[in-house]
């Protein structure tokens, strides 16, 4: 398996889509770990509700809390909900998803968004954690989604990432879900060919490379103001400020151009028509 050799014939997001939302009324898309992935799964629910505007759509967002972030109430042991989408902010915590997903969907009549404590220090409640938004939710559909790709790669955490690990509770809890890893590489944690191995190893689960151009085209006026979501540093660009650089590269013929992904010091190079794709992966 090479996604180098297979992009160019890639078919719009839209393809699959079709071939899974067929009498779907009630879908999840969670997003498996923090920051910008967020507003992946945002872009996700956006075009979701485009296509099938009937579909009743609920954001999540996996996410690390320690202590109290007072836009957050609390439904129980591991579920939150935010209901003040003009927090301030306060760069001295670490939650950036819950301040991305405050001015992210603001105005958007979508419902209100959950978030899953989640505390790599006790795996053991990972799965309890994620049954506890299943039961609020009661989905028939749920989609995951990593901005990157870490989940599946291990990236620079390894095989106890925070991604990777959510990632393999899920798995474990023997529900069936897609798994979406938005813009490959574009975290600067893996390769073309760190991704070209998991997917040989993982090949029975791999549905394809799809064009998500398009989905990105259509909240990019939503958050182009945003600072964090655009966030542009000399050695450290955000996820979402990468992908939509591919976007525009790939619409003046450059999509072949080798990209280094501003991340982590790595010099990860990823052509820019891989930025602009999505992998997806079927699980149980």
């Amino acid at each position: 398996m090479n996604i180098l050799q297979t992009v160019n014939k890639m078919k719009d997001f839209d393809v699959f889509l079709r071939n899974i939302l067929t009498d779907k009324k009630r879908i999840l898309i969670l997003s498996i770990g923090g920051g910008n992935d967020y507003i992946g799964a945002y872009s996700i629910a956006k075009w979701i509700s485009k296509l099938y505007p009937g579909i009743d759509l609920i954001l999540a967002s996996s996410i690390e809390i320690k202590g109290e972030y007072k836009p957050l109430t609390k439904i129980n042991d591991h579920l939150f909900t935010i209901e003040d989408f003009l927090p301030e902010f306060d760069f001295e915590i670490k939650n950036h998803s819950i301040r991305l997903i405050a001015q992210g969907i603001k105005n958007e009549t979508m419902n209100l968004p959950y978030f899953v404590a989640i505390n790599n220090d006790k795996p053991e409640k990972i799965n309890l954690a994620y049954q506890e938004l299943f039961d609020k939710v009661m989905p028939d559909c749920i989609f995951t989604v990593d901005n990157g790709g870490d989940s599946i790669t291990g990236g620079l955490e390894g095989v106890n990432g925070f991604d990777q690990n959510n990632l393999q509770a899920l798995i474990e809890m023997e529900k069936p879900f897609h798994h979406l890893v938005i813009g490959p590489g574009c975290d600067g944690e893996s390769s073309i060919e760190d991704f070209n191995e998991c997917i040989l190893m993982q090949l029975e689960n791999f549905r394809g490379i799809f064009d998500i151009g398009k989905t990105f085209d259509l909240i990019y006026t939503n958050v182009k103001h945003n600072s964090e979501v655009m966030l542009e540093m000399d050695h450290r660009w955000s996820t979402m400020r990468i992908i939509f650089e591919a976007i525009q590269k790939v619409k003046q013929g450059s999509g072949d151009e080798l990209f280094t992904v501003p991340r982590h010091n790595k010099n990860q190079k990823i052509p820019f028509i891989i930025l602009q794709s999505v992998l997806v992966f079927c699980y149980n």
